[in-house]
């Protein structure tokens, strides 16, 4: 009986190892090629205490590293996305999210954010104060122009 409940632990051990890597895998922090900006894209199923780690994460990544900008992707996120978060827990997280940015001295961008999302942050009454684009792209572009960074494509 002992090697059971031994086994039985070790297993627990191992899925709580791979549900973290996969918790990990699924908000990367993705250095941009535009200087001091990151790009957090938050995919697969929301969870309030999911959401939480993925703050704790974007802080201390800030925390180490030397960002300005961070622009997080919600692309992903649909109203089917969400598990034991309303919409308006989530509009109250981004809020607290865009707070918590802020205050470590980086401009949060969002971008993705669904028609649902958009309506129930107007309703709920939660001013965002930061940058929104409709796409990751655009919000590049921006960026690109208010920190005057020119691409050009050189001939070979």
């Amino acid at each position: 009986m002992e090697l059971s409940d031994t086994y039985i632990e070790e297993l627990e051990s191992r899925v709580k190892a791979y549900e973290e890597m996969i918790s990990d895998m699924a908000a990367p922090i993705i250095p941009s090629i535009i200087p001091q900006t990151i790009l957090v894209p938050i995919t697969g199923v929301l969870l309030g205490e999911r959401f939480e780690k993925i703050r704790i994460k974007i802080l201390r990544y800030i925390h180490k590293n030397e960002v300005n900008t961070a622009i997080i992707d919600f692309t992903d996120i649909t109203v089917d996305r969400l598990e034991n978060i309303s919409l308006t827990e989530l509009s109250h997280q981004i809020e607290q999210l865009t707070e918590s940015i802020k205050l470590m001295g980086v401009q949060p961008c969002y971008v993705g954010l669904t028609p649902e999302m958009t309506k129930e942050i107007v309703l709920s009454g939660i001013k965002i104060k930061a940058n929104i684009y409709s796409t990751f792209q655009s919000a590049l572009k921006q960026l690109m122009k208010d920190k005057n960074i020119v691409m050009t494509i050189k001939d070979k």
